[in-house]
């Protein structure tokens, strides 16, 4: 008996649940701009974008298969294909839907890891490629959006002497050193103590404490080296392993700085008194996390002094989350 599938409280087969979930983590996989998670309809409304960036690519083969499933589903749906494609609502068998998920799923994951995601505007490959393999292996935070601007941010500038305070896995590290490796000069000094004790010196909030008093931080150190040595970054790539208070007297002057250290109104406040005004003018400065209550006297320091460059939201929340500024 054919169900007409109109809306995701319609989809109550348990198989067509399940193999709309792998679907839609299918495309997550191919790193591909994709809307939220929606029902059926919408899964093929974003499946046709992703073969017209396919077919752009010049993954016509891959693009056939999927439409040889898609024109076939229309087929048994009584409709054309391009009414799927649309988001178009349309009558089918739950378990031809099911199979046709599977289908263009496997097609899919097998064009993915033949095409590699292309490079954004302003990035070159070398060190897109970095950025990719950092998200992929090491631990920490960082955007995706974030990680190009602190690249794009390298590549234009050509700072000499950067720094960042709070290294712990390295994810923002990596865009800074792969810029520098792709410009071949200049150095990025990671500050970072990996100690829970440090973290947690001064409190922030009971929650947030308590997760870095428990942090693996020896596994994290050794992960994020391993990931210096393989990628052909240590020629840039210079840690200095203390309290970021302890480690300010090494410097005379910062080119690029990222404060992401402790974020207790002390330390983020110190972090910027100790560091900021080393930074000449016209240098920049990325502080991240502006949302806490706990960063905002370390935040209206840096307006005292700074330039607002960009902000950057969190996609899902939309709330400011981090900040480039230029040092006036």
């Amino acid at each position: 008996m054919n169900i007409d599938i109109v809306s995701t409280s319609a989809i109550t087969d348990k198989a067509l649940h399940g193999a709309l979930t792998v679907a839609w983590e299918t495309l997550a996989g191919l790193r591909v701009a994709v809307p939220l998670r929606g029902d059926l309809f919408i899964y093929f409304k974003s499946l046709d974008d992703i073969l017209i960036g396919l077919n752009k690519a010049g993954g016509t083969a891959p693009v056939e298969e999927v439409m040889n499933h898609v024109e076939y589903l229309a087929e048994k749906a009584g409709c054309h294909s391009a009414v799927i494609l649309g988001g178009g609502h349309f009558t089918a068998d739950p378990q031809v839907v099911v199979d046709a998920l599977a289908n263009i799923g496997s097609v899919l994951s097998v064009a993915g890891q033949k095409q590699p995601e292309p490079s954004p505007e302003g990035v070159p490959e070398d060190v897109f490629t970095l950025i990719l393999e950092a998200e992929a292996e090491l631990a920490g935070w960082c955007s995706r959006e974030k990680a190009l601007v602190i690249a794009r941010m390298i590549l234009a500038e050509r700072p000499a002497i950067c720094v960042e305070i709070g290294v712990f896995g390295g994810r923002s590290l990596i865009p800074c050193a792969a810029a520098l490796r792709h410009i071949g000069a200049g150095a990025i000094y990671g500050i970072e103590a990996w100690s829970p004790n440090v973290a947690i010196e001064n409190p922030t909030d009971e929650i947030n404490d308590d997760w870095w008093s428990k942090v693996d931080f020896n596994r994290i150190k050794q992960e994020f080296f391993r990931f210096v040595a393989a990628t052909n970054l240590t020629q840039y790539v210079r840690v200095i392993e203390a309290p970021s208070n302890r480690a300010a007297a090494l410097f005379d002057r910062i080119d690029f700085l990222h404060i992401d250290g402790s974020h207790s109104i002390v330390n983020a406040a110190e972090d910027v008194i100790l560091y900021a005004l080393k930074v000449p003018p016209g240098g920049i400065i990325v502080f991240d996390d502006i949302n806490w209550q706990s960063t905002a006297p370390a935040r209206a320091l840096l307006d005292a002094i700074c330039e607002p460059v960009a902000v950057l939201k969190d996609p899902e929340s939309g709330l400011d989350i981090c900040a480039v500024l230029r040092r006036r």
